[in-house]
């Protein structure tokens, strides 16, 4: 769920939900309105303490820190991330970056799927954020075909 402006109603639909039997329920610390503002851990919390059932928090959570940091803070049972696992899938392992080795994996991945290149390039340009040059970013962005990204991983990277 996403939190209404007014908390009441959000945690009255989580009770309703408690209540037909659900297992847990994960709560994003924005209204729809709210797409860019501060996530509010606060009303997060608030519904964790009003909930039996476990609540596992969303929103604004991009590296592992910032999990912890969320745990402490609203007491949910679990965290849920989204462009934090886009941008580092080894996030939960440990890594401050993504490692070349999960880069490889989601070449190997993608191409043994047949992922289509739209999805295969966009998740790498998110993979490779922290690790490339604002001039390499302009030239790998760029590139319009899977064997153009294949040779440029593996000039650059050796991947």
């Amino acid at each position: 769920f996403r939190i209404h402006e007014d908390l009441k109603r959000t945690v009255d639909l989580c009770q309703k939900a408690e209540a037909t039997g659900v297992s847990w329920i994960t709560v994003h610390g924005r209204s729809v309105e709210e797409r860019h503002q501060p996530v509010h851990y606060d009303a997060i919390k608030i519904i964790k303490q009003s909930m039996s059932i476990p609540i596992v928090a969303n929103g604004d959570i991009k590296t592992l820190k910032d999990a912890e940091d969320v745990h402490h803070l609203t007491g949910a049972d679990g965290v849920m991330v989204a462009r934090g696992l886009l941008a580092n899938p080894a996030m939960f392992a440990g890594y401050e970056e993504t490692p070349l080795k999960c880069i490889q994996d989601w070449v190997d991945i993608a191409l043994e799927h047949g992922t289509p290149f739209t999805c295969f390039h966009h998740h790498l340009m998110y993979m490779m954020e922290r690790i490339t040059s604002k001039q390499e970013k302009k030239v790998f962005n760029v590139l319009s075909s899977t064997s153009a990204v294949l040779d440029y991983l593996n000039d650059h990277y050796g991947v």
